[in-house]
Formats: structure tokens, C-alpha cells, sequence
């Protein structure tokens, strides 16, 4: 299949301009049609392309097997700064090599220049410099990340202290994940990796005496590449979607993963509304809320923030969600807390092999869309296994059962590749 890399940076403007010209030039009068991928978190540019690679080959697998009528695609991945914390387990910040103890100093000065200036920034310091802290100076640390973390009590919450034992359970199940309760290839830096079975589940955390500083930081960097994602989506690559809808005749079929997804859909509502429609769009295992696209998000005036996707997209979304997504299903809606999702609430919904949602902090890359006049597809489909949706908008596929997707970043396999084709032969 004949592909294509565009880098962007940070904060969003395109690194690699003359290949994105290329490409334009190349599209301007191509029926073929067009695969367009965002890798998420914690992906360099040598992980995206292993990604794309593999995702591919299982793809044209797929289409070699069950044909559709039309030329072969072309391929465009975007590549984009999803790493910021190194993932080798433990902090080893006093032992560290040189380029190590580098990139640790500059992910806390990143961290210390968001808190506000009358955090005790040196206290800071001394917990996150250490092998191990007890549970009190656990509680300590989730104090003063608490502005970062939480930057506004949420609705109906009392006591500061509730906060910050959702911060302390948070970093607990974090390290659980990390430490084999779970694949080491599926904790919470997993969170966009494309590795690992996953087929474990947390314990009960009480009983841990110490803490690892370093997964504070981790739970931290949720947010802060959460928010790049959305802005490289916003700021850049909704400029180069707009580009090829209205340069290219050729159907484009969206495709994100983990917060490539945020990427995707940040990019298709961003900014005034393009001359044609994306064709379809598929997100892989979504590191976003649940709730993205309800026609009602609890406690907000306010339909989810991704709704508008709907009239962009001429076929119904494709979602997936799995219960062995640990990140996704176990500690996202521990970990992610800000105050616009408002509220721990139940939610009714139906019964899927991935549960309700706990919480409207849920992670739709968990537990599947929710009041958005839905259809949830259990399991999801195998090559040659057809499903239909009529009147619907978004349909979610649950790869729990039988370990069809089997950790956040079990997303290259033949259900998902269908998922694909079947867009595309619509």
C-alpha cells in the first residue's frame, strides 16, 4: 500500500511541509481512497511506523480475503510528540544514567511550572527524588499535585480530602499495573503502546506500604498529553484533513488510536466546518470519556463535547472498548478528574461483557459509548462476520470476550482490520 509519514510537533505545526505538499499533489485527483491514522500516547516516530506497519499488513490481510470494489487505499499516518515520560519501571533518579537523570530533571521542571506559585515546589522535589515513600508522604505528594491533577473541585465534592484519596487509589492501582498484577506491557504507559497481552487484573490496593513517586508523575502526564493531543488535533491536523477533503475527491477514512483518537476528532471539530464529509472514522480503544458524544453528559448543561462529529462523518463512528484494556477499564476514571466531567455518579446502561461504567469519569475505550443512541456490539466481529446498525450514529464493539482485543494496545488483529474494510466497502 502506498503511504505516507507527516510529522507535527507539540503544538501542532506541521515539521515535515514538503511532504505534505507532496502528498497533496499527489491525492489532488485520486479516486483511490484514503486511510488517515493518528497513533496515541507514548509513541517515537520508530513505535507509529511498527504500528502502522503491522496494522497494515493485517488490513490488506483482511482485503485479500474479502474483497471490496475498489483500487487499493493509500495510506497517510501522522506522527506526533506523544512521549514524555520514560516507561522503564522504578525512578532510579540518583543511579540513573546521564541521559536519564536529563530527561527526569526536565519532566519535573515541566511538572513544577504548572503548579501555582505558592506550591511547596522544594518539597516537591525531595518526594519525587526518592526510591520509595511511605503512604503518608504519598498523600503528601497527591497534595500538591492536587492542582495539577484536580485543578477544580468537582461538583458535590466536599472535602478537599476526597480528592486527594482518588489521587492516592489512582496512583496505587498504577503501580499494581506496573509491578505484574497486570502485563508490564499494559500498564499505565500503555496507554498508546501497541504491546503486550494485558490478560491480568488489579488486586484490592490496600495493602501496599510504599508508593513509587514516579507513577505520581505518570498519573500527571495524563493530563499534559491528553491536552497535546487535542491541541496537535486542533491546531494542525485539522489544517491538513481540511486540506485533503477539499483538494481530493477520494473518500477519507479516519482511523485513531488511544489519544490518537482526541487527535482525529479534535481535528474533524476544530475551527469552520470542511466543504465534504469524512467518509467514515474508526477509534481504536479511545482514551476519552464515555461520554464524548451523549446527548446529555450528568451534571453539565451540555451534550459531550464530541457530538458535533456526528454531522461530520458520513457513516456511523466505530468504537472499540474491551475489559482487558487495563488503563481504559481499571484506572482512567480514577486518574483522570478534572472538573468539567463532574460528578461520581452510577450510570445506567445495558450490560455488555465489559460492564457499566463505573463512574462518569469512564473511559469510553473501557466501557463503550453511552447515551448517544447507541448500538453496542458483543463481541466484535471476526473477518466475515457482517453487522448491521440501522439508525444509528455510533456503534461500539466489545472486545472483551474471548481476549479479542486484549490489552489497550491489542489493536492490531484481524476484528479490528474488518472493522476497517467494512467502513470501507460502505
Amino acid at each position: 500500500m502506498e503511504s505516507w509519514l507527516i510529522r507535527f510537533d507539540k503544538d501542532g505545526a506541521c515539521t515535515s511541509p514538503k511532504t505534505r505538499d507532496a502528498l497533496l499533489t499527489r491525492i489532488a485527483d485520486r479516486q483511490q481512497p484514503i486511510i488517515f491514522f493518528s497513533h496515541g500516547w507514548n509513541n517515537d516516530f520508530a513505535d507509529a511506523v511498527d504500528l502502522y506497519r503491522r496494522f497494515l499488513s493485517d488490513f490488506e490481510r483482511v482485503i485479500a480475503a474479502h474483497p471490496i470494489g475498489h483500487g487499493p487505499a493509500i495510506f497517510v499516518g501522522v506522527t506526533w510528540p506523544s512521549i514524555w515520560l520514560p516507561s522503564e519501571p522504578g525512578p532510579q533518579m540518583a543511579a540513573a544514567s546521564d541521559l536519564q537523570m536529563l530527561t527526569n530533571e526536565a519532566v519535573l521542571q515541566e511538572v513544577a511550572g504548572l503548579l501555582p506559585s505558592t506550591a511547596d515546589r522544594a518539597r516537591l522535589y525531595e518526594l519525587l527524588e526518592v526510591n520509595k515513600i511511605d503512604l503518608t508522604e504519598a498523600r503528601e505528594l497527591a497534595r500538591l499535585l492536587k492542582p495539577i491533577i484536580i485543578p477544580g473541585q468537582p461538583e458535590g465534592v466536599k472535602e478537599a480530602q476526597a480528592n486527594e484519596d482518588n489521587i492516592l487509589a489512582a496512583i496505587k492501582d498504577i503501580q499494581l499495573a506496573s509491578e505484574g498484577e497486570a502485563s508490564t506491557d499494559d500498564d499505565i504507559d500503555a496507554i498508546g503502546t501497541v504491546d503486550g497481552s494485558g490478560r491480568g487484573r488489579i488486586r484490592a490496593a490496600g495493602g501496599l506500604e510504599y508508593l513509587d513517586p514516579r507513577n505520581a508523575i505518570r498519573m500527571a502526564s495524563l493530563y499534559i498529553m491528553k491536552d497535546r493531543a487535542g491541541k496537535v488535533g486542533a491546531n494542525g491536523i485539522a489544517t491538513l484533513l481540511r486540506e485533503m477533503l477539499t483538494g481530493c475527491p477520494a473518500p477519507i477514512h479516519g482511523v485513531g488510536h488511544s489519544f490518537g483518537c482526541k487527535v482525529m476528532l479534535s481535528a474533524l471539530v476544530a475551527g469552520s466546518r470542511p466543504t465534504r464529509r469524512m467518509k467514515s472514522l474508526l477509534l481504536l480503544q479511545p482514551a476519552i470519556s464515555y461520554l464524548s458524544f451523549a446527548t446529555h453528559v450528568p451534571g453539565r448543561d451540555a451534550p459531550g463535547g464530541y457530538r458535533d462529529a456526528f454531522d461530520l462523518v458520513e457513516t456511523p463512528i466505530f468504537s472499540t472498548y474491551s475489559a482487558a484494556d487495563i488503563p481504559l477499564h481499571a484506572i482512567y476514571h480514577l486518574a483522570l478528574l478534572r472538573q468539567k466531567d463532574l460528578g461520581e455518579l452510577q450510570i445506567a446502561a445495558p450490560s455488555t461483557t465489559a460492564g457499566s461504567p463505573p463512574s462518569v469519569y469512564a473511559a469510553l475505550g473501557g466501557y463503550g459509548p453511552r447515551d448517544a443512541a447507541e448500538q453496542l456490539v458483543d463481541p466484535i466481529p471476526m473477518p466475515g462476520e457482517h453487522v448491521d446498525y440501522p439508525n444509528t450514529r455510533i456503534v461500539g464493539f466489545d472486545g472483551s470476550a474471548g481476549n479479542r482485543i486484549d490489552a489497550h494496545g491489542g489493536i492490531v488483529n484481524p476484528s479490528t482490520a474488518w472493522l476497517l474494510r467494512e467502513q470501507m466497502s460502505r
